[in-house]
Order: C-alpha cells, then structure tokens, then sequence
C-alpha cells in the first residue's frame, strides 16, 4: 500500500462537543477544525534562536489571514488507535508532536474524561540551539454564535475561557458546536490572552498590553480570547480539557458525565488527568500496538484504516449514568443529530462487543425506557430518543408534534434490538438487559413473525434511499433475529419458525439463471449486499447453508469497483461499515483483501476532506454524505467475527 493519507486526522477526540481535527495534509497547512468543518484554531510554534516556525495551524485577526512564521516542514504523520503522531524537521532539531485522547473501553473513569493530551519531544541535531515551544487554542472551541462575549479565569498553572452568558444544554441539532461550558488548559506556564498575541509573536509590532485580558470583566467577541503556554524544555507535555457543565437532557433532567461518579467534580477530575499523564501515554502505546498487532494479521490496510476509525467512533458519543446503570448515547453526525439511534447503533457495535459489551448494553438502555412510556404507542421499536444531547423522546418522523407512521422503521428497529442484544450477551454471557426486557424483545420478535419475511413498503437504515417494499436484506435480518430470539431465550417455536422462513427465503429471493440473490423478492434484474445474514454465522444460528453468503460474495466480487463494492443496484454509492460485514459472511481471503484495499484507496484519494464518511461513491470516491460516525465501529467486524467464532 502506498503511503497512507486520511481524508483527516484526529487531534482531540472526546466527544460529538469537544472533537477537534486536521483536515489538511499538513498539521500547518490550515486551521484546526470541529469534525463538522467549523474552525476551532489551534496554533503551535515553535521558535529557534529567536525564529518562528508554525507546525500547527494558522493565525488570525478578525478574519485576516496573517504571515505567521515559516511553516516547518512536516515529515509524517501516523495515526494509531488512541494517538496521533506528527513529526517535524529542521537544521537544528527534530520535533515530534503527539496527541493523545485515552480512549480505553476498560477504564470508563479514564475514557470518559473531557481530557486531551499534546506531547511533545525536541530533538537537538547540534549543540548551541535555543528553543520554545508556544501554543495556544482558541475560545471558538467554546462558541459557536457570532458575537458572543467571553469571560476568563487563570491560577498557577491552570486557565480557562468560556462564554459570559452560560445557558446550559440551551440547544440541539447537527451541525452545531457547544456554546456553554469552558475550554481548560493545564501547564506551568498557562495564561490567557488575545489572538493579538500570536502577531506579537510573529511581527513584534504590537504592543503587549493589548494582548492582556482582564480577569474581572467579560472580554468583548472582537477581541477573541485564546488560553496558551510556552515553555523551554525539551519534552513537555500540555493538557487540554472541556467542562460541559452538565452533558445530556436525560427525559427533561440534566445529566453529570459519567466520570463525575468517581471524581466528584470537574477540577478534582482534571487533577488526577494532570497526574496520571505519563502512566496513561504508556499504557495507551501497549494498547495501540496490540490493537494494530491483532489488525495488521488481517491485512495491512485493515490496521490502517482501524486505527484511523477507533476514536471517530467513540467520541461520537457521550457517556453518562443514570440511576446506576451505564448510558452511551451516540449522535448521528451529520445525518440529522438524532440521539441514540438504534441503527446507528446496530452497525457500531462490534468495536464495543469486542472492548467493553457493557457500553452496547449502555446504547440500548435509553431506548428500552423510550419505549415503555405512553409517548411510543407502536408495537414495534423506536428508531431513536432524541436530538443531542436531548434524550427526551423520538424526534425522527414527527409531524407537527405526532410521530408518523410512513417515516419509521418497523422491521429495521425491531431485528436491530433484538440482535443488538443478542450478541452483548454470545460475548459475555451477561443476561440481565434481556432478561429485564424479555418482553419487550418478544414484542418485537413476535411483530417480525408476523410481518418480517416480506416486508411492505418501508424505511430501513439505508433510509436514504428511500422506502423499499419486498426487500431481501431487510427480510433476512427478520430471520436471524428471530433465531437469535429462540437461540436467547431456549424458544424453540420461533427457532422453528426462522428455520422455515430462511428455507423460504432462499428459493424466493433465487435470481432465475444468474448467481446471488435479488434486492427484492419481485425484480430479478436487481441485487444487494447481505450483510445482516452475518449473525447466522457469528452467533451460530445455522439458519442458512454457507454456500449462500459464498455466491453472494462472488456476485460482489464481480461488482467491485475502484473504491469498493455498491450498496445495491439502484447506485455506484456504498456504505463503508456493510462493506466491511460482507468480509465476515463466509471466509473468502480473495474479497477480504480487495475490499480494504479498495476503502484505503478511497481514504487515501477522496478529494473530501473529512473525518471519514461512511457513504460514499465506489467510482469516483466523492462523499455522498454523513462523516464522523459512530458507525464506523462496524469495521471491527472482523476481530470480533475471530473472538466468536473460536
């Protein structure tokens, strides 16, 4: 594979709130951005014998770019599961700059902290070189409305900047920033001041004292406040951190994030983050090099691209606790901000099965309550419970307050609960989120009996492509989710019955002289990717004869294009995270190989520069849309297919 270059990096990956990343090839060939593309600048310099060189970002006054020192030369970038590295070279010295969120599903005290690392490393090439590293972030990681004020706070080594006017949780939606809370910077050196600064810095013009701000008044939008440090050692390390206040509007109450449970507080919290600095850098190196060991066994681009997608997936979502249990509600990055979505759920669940099966039961948790209050009135289950970071009730298909019936997903919701669920407990053997919901899932079992096997017009998670009647995919996920039900629950009717319906199936869904099976039951001329017949096989069901997923995945293989294999007949375009399940349906090494080359091909040469988007076209790798997904923890479908299928 020729060298590796993501359509963006992750730099602090949180959070849907506090994610911020570079969408350039160079960590100082722009602005430093919001996954949503929204600026939230941070600059980084560093400064030789009195000379400035920029190797993060770029500067600005009131929307002027400015000449901001040379731009040091960057000689690589490589990102790993929980860091990305960035190294830099001159005469003198060699820079190495490291970000690093800890992002380990076994510490959930660790991994839910609002709290990002930047390490750095100067390496001298000669004797009689001074050196200062400077760095700064921006008060637009706090704002997200023109003309918004700010207010600053700053102790020993410790400051802060936020908005005057704090509105906790005032808002919801998609493409939208935080706009209440406070962006915390820890290290010896810390203060605050204005983005006048950075051009004392570079031009020496200004003088200092219009770069102060003063502590006891709010700070006027005009003159956008920055936190900052310098410092003159070799090696150091700079603590970026965000306090939300409260998180999530858990059904009309605010909701603490999840580490509040063990620190009490924001600042207690940060303190230990502070302290256990250089324990979590090592103990997150072991679990990168494990994780990229386990991948790199698949293939070279698997481990690539993995690496790349880990935090994505993670930080499009917000962990929290209500009365005792765990919720990790995800939101659908650019899609439309919907909250807890199940089938945004379903496709992400393997990277969670395979670290902590305690968060997938935490993504489920919230929909079990939505859909025991009097406001879901359909034997079927809901497709979400809100808009972030309001987990007050299903907003997808309202009308004029009253949720519509043409706009849900019956099949799709119903078969993603039940098999959501049913691999949690194939991994642990922890029963208590079914047993507990037993009658629920047997609502939805017994509503797929009925109207699983050939579905009528309806929606299902590729609801961008509109409403589809007789659909074969949607069908078989009614099939193994009733065998997963029987197989959950020792029920053996309905086990019979997925028997039956998968034997139907087969003959019904048979294209007439061709290899594969239809995208529907009623067009011969068509054909789909079946990646929900998956589950037959992981959670050992032995519903269909594997010769059917073998032909399938032949008939893709005869589909492939430059960027990978299309959702269906109806378009060029696909989705990254079902075109990775294909690789599981049955062991083909051939298909394997070609499919993650063929999504690397697409990282490495999509015009579109975003965290990596899950829909895209498979001839001309053009995003279609969505990035920054949690979805994209389905392409770790792969080692979690090795964990169950020992």
């Amino acid at each position: 594979m020729k060298k590796f270059r993501p359509t963006a990096v992750p730099l602090i990956t949180c959070d849907p709130y506090f994610s911020v990343w570079s969408f350039d090839d160079n960590l100082n060939g722009d602005h430093t951005r919001h996954w949503t593309g929204a600026r939230q600048s941070m600059c980084g310099v560093l400064i030789i014998d009195g000379e400035v060189y920029r190797f993060m970002g770029l500067s600005r006054i009131k929307d002027q770019y400015l000449s901001d020192g040379k731009a040091l030369k960057q000689t690589s970038v490589t990102v790993n599961p929980t860091s990305t590295v960035y190294t830099f070279t001159h005469k003198a010295c060699d820079l190495t700059v490291t970000f690093l969120t800890p992002l380990l599903m076994d510490r959930l005290e660790v991994m839910s902290r609002p709290v990002s690392y930047i390490f750095y490393e100067i390496t001298p090439k000669e004797e009689g070189h001074t050196f200062e590293v400077y760095f700064d972030a921006s008060a637009e990681l706090t704002g997200d409305l023109v003309g918004q004020d700010f207010v600053a706070k700053a102790e020993a080594g410790h400051v802060s900047i936020g908005g005057a006017e704090q509105k906790i949780l005032n808002r919801s939606g998609d493409d939208v920033r935080i706009d209440w809370g406070y962006l915390h910077l820890v290290h010896p050196n810390a203060g605050v001041a204005t983005q006048l600064r950075r051009r004392t810095l570079f031009k020496k013009r200004i003088s200092a004292k219009y770069c102060e701000v003063d502590l006891d008044k709010n700070i006027p939008h005009d003159k956008l406040p920055i936190v900052y440090t310098t410092s003159d050692k070799l090696s150091d390390v700079i603590v970026l951190a965000y306090d939300d206040v409260k998180s999530i509007e858990y059904y009309h109450k605010p909701i603490d994030a999840y580490y509040k449970k063990f620190y009490g507080d924001f600042e207690i919290m940060l303190a230990a983050a502070v302290n256990e600095a250089e324990d979590l850098r090592q103990a997150c190196a072991a679990f990168d090099a494990k994780l990229i060991a386990d991948m790199e066994a698949i293939s070279p681009e698997y481990a690539k691209i993995g690496a790349l997608t880990y935090r994505q997936a993670i930080a499009a979502h917000k962990l929290i606790e209500v009365d005792g249990e765990v919720m990790f509600l995800s939101k659908e990055n650019f899609s439309n901000g919907c909250l807890a979505t199940l089938d945004v759920t379903y496709p992400s669940i393997p990277l969670f099965l395979l670290y902590n099966p305690e968060l997938v039961r935490g993504m489920m948790r919230p929909l079990f309550a939505f859909a025991r209050t009097d406001l879901w009135k359909y034997e079927f289950a809901p497709h979400d419970c809100g808009c972030y970071p309001y987990c007050n009730g299903q907003v997808y298909g309202l009308k004029n307050g009253e949720l519509t019936l043409e706009m849900q997903m019956p099949v799709e919701e119903c078969g993603n609960a039940i098999l959501t669920v049913a691999a949690a407990c194939a991994v642990d053997g922890d029963r208590a989120l079914a047993d507990a919901n037993r009658d629920l899932l047997k609502q939805w079992a017994d509503y797929l009996a009925e109207y699983g096997y050939n579905p009528e017009n309806q929606l299902c998670t590729d609801d961008f492509a509109g409403h589809l009647a007789q659909n074969c995919n949607l069908s078989l996920k009614a099939i193994v989710a009733l065998g997963a039900y029987a197989k959950l629950f020792d029920e053996p009717k309905y086990g019979a019955l997925a028997k039956d319906m998968a034997d139907r199936w087969v003959k019904d869904a048979k294209k007439q002289n061709a290899k594969g099976w239809r995208l529907t039951f009623d067009r011969d001329d068509t054909w789909s990717m079946k990646y929900n017949i998956i589950w037959d096989r992981l959670l050992g069901l032995k519903l269909f004869d594997e010769k059917v997923s073998r032909e399938e995945v032949e008939v893709y293989l005869s589909k492939m294009n430059r960027y990978g294999v299309p959702l269906d007949s109806r378009s060029d375009y696909t989705k990254l995270d079902w075109m990775a399940w294909t690789t599981v349906m049955t062991d083909n090494p051939k298909y394997t190989k070609k499919v993650f080359e063929a999504i690397a091909r697409m990282i490495c040469e999509s015009e579109d520069r975003v965290p990596v988007t899950d829909w895209y076209y498979t001839l001309d790798a053009k995003q279609a849309g969505f990035q920054a997904r949690s979805v994209l923890g389905g392409f770790y479908i792969n080692l979690l297919a090795e964990k169950l299928l020992k």
